[in-house]
Parts: structure tokens; C-alpha cells; sequence
């Protein structure tokens, strides 16, 4: 089951996000920004972290360059902790017609050198 506002993922038998209180839709099925029904065999898994924010910042570079991206977790959210460790990770899917540009954006990513002065 998967929250349609926030996308978190949770096990069978949670009928409602604790996060956003609205009512779970089934895996196979979810609304996206265009609130038009997908299946989840569109999206294929492109990238995954224990890190959200690496993630949210990943999802804005492809945003960028006009894709969009879903991400998922199996992060119990109910539990409030300080500390990343032992995270579930966050899968990020893109649709399948843009895996291969998607791949390539966060190669580029990965690949770039921070400089201290920049």
C-alpha cells in the first residue's frame, strides 16, 4: 500500500498514512502528479540510498531535465529517530522510456569532484 500524497510505501493491512491521514492505494496502482492512474510495472528502480535527502536532491536534478521520479520506502515512519542508521533504503523509480537518461544524469552526478572553493 502506498500513500498517493507522500508516496511512502507501507505493509498490507495499513489502510491510512500516518503522516498525511489520507487513505492507501494498492502497490499496483497509484495517482501521479497529473493525478493519472500508473502501474508500477511502468517504473523502474534507478537509484536507492538511506540518505533523503540525497534523494530529494537527486529527484530535483531529474525534475530538471524534465523527468519524473517516484520515490519509495519501506521506512517505518511512525518511529521518530535521530539517527539514520539501519534505515530501510529509499528506492527512486523513473519511468522506463527514461531509465537509461536518468542513469546517465546520476552517473553525472556521482561523478563530479566538489571543490573546497566553489
Amino acid at each position: 500500500m502506498i500513500c498517493p500524497n507522500c508516496g511512502s510505501e507501507y505493509v498490507d493491512g495499513v489502510t491510512e498514512c500516518s503522516d498525511c491521514l489520507v487513505e492507501l492505494v494498492p502497490n499496483e496502482e497509484f495517482l501521479n502528479d497529473d493525478d493519472v492512474e500508473v502501474s508500477l510495472a511502468d517504473w523502474k528502480e534507478v537509484f536507492s540510498s538511506i540518505d533523503p535527502i540525497e534523494i530529494e536532491m537527486i529527484k530535483a536534478n531529474l525534475k530538471g531535465a524534465g523527468i519524473n521520479s517516484v520515490s519509495l520506502s519501506k521506512q517505518d515512519t511512525t518511529k521518530l529517530t535521530v539517527f539514520y542508521t539501519g534505515s530501510a533504503a529509499i528506492k527512486l523509480f523513473v519511468r522506463e522510456e527514461n531509465v537509461e537518461t536518468a542513469k546517465q544524469i546520476i552517473d553525472d552526478i556521482n561523478k563530479t569532484e566538489i571543490n573546497g572553493e566553489e
